[in-house]
């Protein structure tokens, strides 16, 4: 039996663990609601195999004096399943509070706890709760394609779709990295660069409904751009908006134009908006979440595999969307080739460079985009854990069947109101809309009539 440290991506879950005084924060929920039902006994077949294809849930953590480590179980199985019915939506809501609330037990191998229901409108879920330490939003993108992948072809008496890859080969060869000093070294060196030249002095976070926002501006004055992790504590709320299918297409042709990813052009979409709503501050920080490292290996594996990084963007209003972009993008590509530093090592760094620190990042915005693959008459939903590290975490989950993407924010409910959040969902759509059509006219010239815009 091989037993494995933690890779740099779970010690940030374990960092999580460690300040925010609760253990809501590890888990992720998810389900998928049928519109024409399903087999729960065919289902439970398609579970038992969705845990031998995928090794991240068959974890099972142990402690070796001070220090967890972590091994793979040989085989394991999903354990009893409960079949649940809701008459309301009191009933439904009041479930979801409960299932987030207890954490899994990962000295058991708990990390993934599955309920099969019947929600008020009649339609058949599953429900499902993981342990972040196994896997992050990503890899629920991966797991959900995979089990209506099995599913449907023990219904169709079909030849299973190949299976993911192994994620304990990634965290092998996290492991072996670790025990790499030159390469750990060469990544100090290009964050040192990061952080002190190419984007030295203090980076400024904007607050996502406006620079004249009251805790944004108390925080301005204090020269403090955030607020301490304790405030990890506020409630959170979901709420989910679609991108329409045309303008995905448009960003698709546009990014294949240019060889830029979906990620990246939505994700500067999203910092030009913020930048548009804070008087076109061109120095902003938020935080993005790093999603597998940009290997092909780890993109078609569950786990546990994003890192986040606080990262300072820097927009030329001299210079066009397509100009802007670009050089986010290749920055973007370095990124990627060195996200194992460790996240303390990153820690110490942006707050010498930048006197901002990961633990107090509240004010920021977390962004991550997850494909997937979804078949027809069944819907993938996450769903917010009820208490959040960030102000606002944005997950854009792209129906690639469909080609739609889904809009996900989880946000502070003492800091952020319904009304803002469409709000500025509106103004990021009308953002996307406009640079997409004019991508090389400066944005000073673009966004001239800055207050007709918003």
């Amino acid at each position: 039996m091989n037993f494995y440290h933690f890779t740099y991506s779970q010690d940030v879950i374990r960092l999580q663990s460690k300040y925010a005084l609760f253990k809501r924060v590890l888990n992720i929920l998810f389900s998928l609601t049928f519109d024409d039902g399903f087999d729960e006994a065919l289902m439970r077949q398609a579970l038992d195999k969705l845990y031998e294809r995928n090794d991240c849930l068959r974890l099972r953590f142990v402690k070796q004096g001070k220090e967890t480590m972590q091994y793979f179980e040989p085989e394991r199985k999903p354990g009893k399943i409960p079949s649940l019915r809701f008459e309301t939506n009191g009933q439904y809501e009041a479930f979801f509070r409960r299932f987030r609330r207890k954490p899994t037990d990962l000295a058991k191998g708990d990390v993934l706890r599955v309920v099969f229901a019947v929600n008020p409108e009649g339609k058949q879920m599953v429900i499902c709760k993981i342990s972040h330490y196994a896997a992050d939003t990503y890899g629920i993108g991966v797991l959900a394609e995979d089990l209506m992948g099995i599913y449907h072809a023990l219904r169709d008496g079909k030849e299973l779709p190949p299976a993911p890859g192994s994620f304990e080969e990634i965290i092998r060869k996290d492991n072996e990295y670790r025990e790499d000093t030159a390469a750990t070294e060469r990544d100090k060196e290009f964050f040192h660069d990061y952080f002190f030249r190419l984007h030295g002095n203090h980076p400024v976070y904007c607050g996502t409904h406006g620079i004249r926002n009251d805790r944004w501006l108390k925080c301005k004055r204090k020269g403090k751009f955030s607020i301490p992790m304790l405030m990890i504590r506020c409630d959170t709320y979901p709420l989910q908006f679609v991108i329409p299918s045309a303008l995905t297409r448009q960003a698709e042709a546009w990014c294949e134009e240019h060889a830029i990813s979906l990620n990246t052009l939505f994700f500067m979409g999203f910092t030009l908006t913020l930048s548009l709503l804070n008087e076109r501050e061109t120095r902003l920080c938020n935080v993005e979440i790093l999603n597998c490292r940009g290997s092909l290996a780890d993109r078609r594996t569950a786990g546990t595999k994003a890192q986040g990084m606080a990262v300072c963007t820097d927009i030329d209003y001299g210079k066009g969307f397509l100009a802007n972009t670009t050089v986010m993008s290749e920055e973007q590509k370095e990124l990627y080739r060195h996200t194992r530093l460790s996240y303390l090592e990153g820690e110490i760094m942006q707050h010498d460079s930048w006197k901002f620190s990961m633990l107090d990042m509240l004010n920021c915005s977390g962004f991550s985009y997850i494909p997937f693959i979804s078949h027809e008459g069944v819907q993938l939903e996450l769903h917010s854990n009820g208490k959040g590290a960030l102000i606002t975490y944005v997950a854009l989950m792209h129906d690639m069947t469909r080609n739609e993407i889904f809009v996900n924010y989880d946000v502070q409910t003492r800091m952020v109101t319904p009304l803002q959040l469409v709000d500025f969902q509106n103004r990021y759509i009308r953002v996307l809309e406009t640079v997409l059509a004019d991508s090389e006219t400066p944005l000073d010239r673009l966004f001239g009539q800055v207050a007709k815009f918003l």
